[in-house]
């Protein structure tokens, strides 16, 4: 049997079609690559610019170096005017690009209005030879140029469009499918860089609005909890303002003791923003609020992991770093935690729980107390040597009912306060009621006095505050006068005279009650008049 020979002819054209397609693949290859390159020379000209009209002049001069255009120009979207305005230029003889304010009188379309606008409400790509053929082609006022060839690519992001490239060139058929595919790669990478500017800069404004409140925010904190701020005339009042202006500029421990509801924190903020630190933090930790396993992770922090789904936290001696730390109820810690609060004391350093690292510290302790720490240190309930490195300095704050001259001011100022915010207009209290006032035991001392003045703001039906608005627990009329004489006032005939109509008053008052106010009757009982009775009962 003949070998069959192979035909010269077809293997001749197979491998020509071979060659073809090798030509082909190259052909793809270098293609890719050249995008590839283009990508990262785009990449390196917009990349770690954040300025936006510096964005937008790269972006045109990448687009005059890579494509060599007559002219090109960057237009943006503005949603609000339904335009696309000019906003950045270049040509081969400008030095370098120009940013357009668009304050200025720039060139503008409508969105759906000229070749611009058309790509801007459609986000197409238009390429035309000759723009004189097209009747979407419309020159503006501003354009001082010869414009035959022109290309438009939209700017998209997540399928809107931002904005649109022109290139432009005086000749026709200046552009073909390969420089629209390349400015199509520059427009993607310039959409990125246009759109990451913007949220920067909403970004900036944000961080630099958050920066303008929170130095509202300290100034009014720190005039808030000024000295001159904090309310009281008395004696005792007087001696505890001056010691705190004392010690606010002094960088030492404070242990500050009262009854409860003195106002022991008021005091500790006082010091903190009336002082060298006021810029820092203040940070509160009620001691009595939390049980000793917690305390101890909320004052230290806690390493991730210690416990199962324990995440990492930061506590609160860290949080407070430069600034105070304010430990209220000191007297019901612990002495487990009392003893490493001493150790942060001794060596200014904290360590997170379950952690081996150590936190250098800058603090200054305030501890607050409604308890006798020298009779809990006879006890053996609080570590003597805790106490002396806590009480550098202490302040004691008298309870309310020692502190009689402030009683007026203090609800003077929560019944104004409360008025304000509940807007239930203008209010006073009669004279009556400030005497009752005055003369309350106030147990739970300034907190209670503020919310029974609350409570009487809200209850009261009239301008004037009564006696009856006052709602005080195990409330007793007292069947002696109680006399209040002020400390700073010794007018002998002044306070005579008001002790002696604060008598009168109640005698008329408890006749009337008890004639079922029958002022006949009434007069009759007080030894007087009906005619004087009547006067006096208008003149009260």
């Amino acid at each position: 049997m003949a070998k069959k020979t192979a035909d010269p002819d077809a293997l001749i054209r197979e491998k020509e079609s071979l060659k073809k397609i090798l030509s082909n693949i190259n052909s793809k290859y270098l293609e890719k690559i050249e995008e590839l390159s283009l990508i990262r020379r785009v990449g390196d000209s917009l990349v770690d610019i954040t300025d936006f009209s510096s964005v937008c002049k790269s972006i045109v001069t990448v687009i005059q170096q890579e494509l060599d255009p007559d002219n090109c120009s960057l237009m943006l979207v503005d949603d609000e005017k339904d335009a696309v305005i000019l906003r950045a230029a270049k040509g081969p003889f400008d030095a370098e690009a120009r940013f357009i304010d668009t304050e200025t009188g720039t060139t503008r379309f409508r969105i759906g209005e000229s070749i611009a606008g058309h790509v801007a409400r459609f986000g197409n790509s238009i390429r035309i030879q000759d723009v004189q053929s097209d009747e979407r082609f419309l020159v503006s006022d501003n354009t001082e140029v010869e414009i035959r060839s022109l290309m438009c690519i939209p700017l998209s992001i997540g399928g809107r469009v931002i904005g649109v490239l022109n290139l432009s060139h005086n000749t026709p058929e200046a552009f073909d499918a390969d420089k629209e595919r390349a400015l199509i790669i520059i427009a993607n990478s310039s959409a990125i860089a246009l759109e990451n500017t913007r949220l920067y800069a909403r970004l900036r404004e944000s961080r630099d609005r958050l920066a303008r409140e929170n130095v509202d925010l300290k100034s009014e904190l720190i005039r808030k909890f000024s000295p001159k701020n904090m309310i009281g005339a008395g004696r005792s009042f007087e001696a505890l303002i001056k010691k705190i202006e004392k010690i606010s500029d002094v960088n030492v421990n404070v242990l500050v003791t009262g009854e409860s509801g003195t106002g022991k924190e008021l005091v500790a903020r006082t010091l903190h923003y009336s002082g060298i630190r006021a810029e820092a933090p203040f940070i509160a930790v009620n001691c009595a609020a939390l049980p000793e396993n917690l305390l101890e992770s909320e004052l230290f922090g806690i390493e991730k992991g210690v416990a199962t789904g324990v995440e990492k936290r930061t506590g609160k001696f860290e949080l407070a770093n430069t600034g105070t730390i304010f430990l209220d109820e000191i007297g019901d810690m612990s002495l487990s935690t009392q003893a490493k609060i001493l150790r942060v004391l001794q060596e200014k350093e904290v360590q997170k729980v379950g952690g081996t690292k150590t936190i250098a510290l800058d603090i200054r302790i305030i501890s607050a107390t409604n308890k006798d720490l020298e009779k809990a240190i006879q006890t053996g309930e609080f570590r003597e040597d805790l106490y002396y490195r806590l009480k550098v300095v202490d302040i004691k704050i008298p309870p309310l009912r020692d502190r009689k001259e402030d009683i007026p001011l203090l609800a003077n100022f929560f019944l104004k306060k409360y008025c304000q915010k509940h807007n239930l207009g203008e209010k006073w209290f009669s004279r009556e009621t400030l005497d009752l006032l005055i003369n309350a035991p106030w147990k739970g001392n300034v907190r209670e006095l503020e919310n029974t003045v609350e409570q009487a703001v809200i209850l009261s039906s009239g301008e004037t505050i009564a006696t009856g608005d006052i709602s005080l627990p195990d409330r007793k009329t007292p069947a002696e006068l109680r006399v209040y004489i002020p400390d700073s006032r010794m007018d002998f005939k002044q306070v005579l005279r008001e002790i002696s109509d604060q008598a009168e008053k109640r005698l008329i008052r408890k006749a009337m009650q008890t004639t079922g106010n029958n002022q006949s009757k009434a007069a009759r009982l007080l030894g007087i008049g009906r005619r004087t009775l009547i006067n006096k009962l208008q003149n009260l």
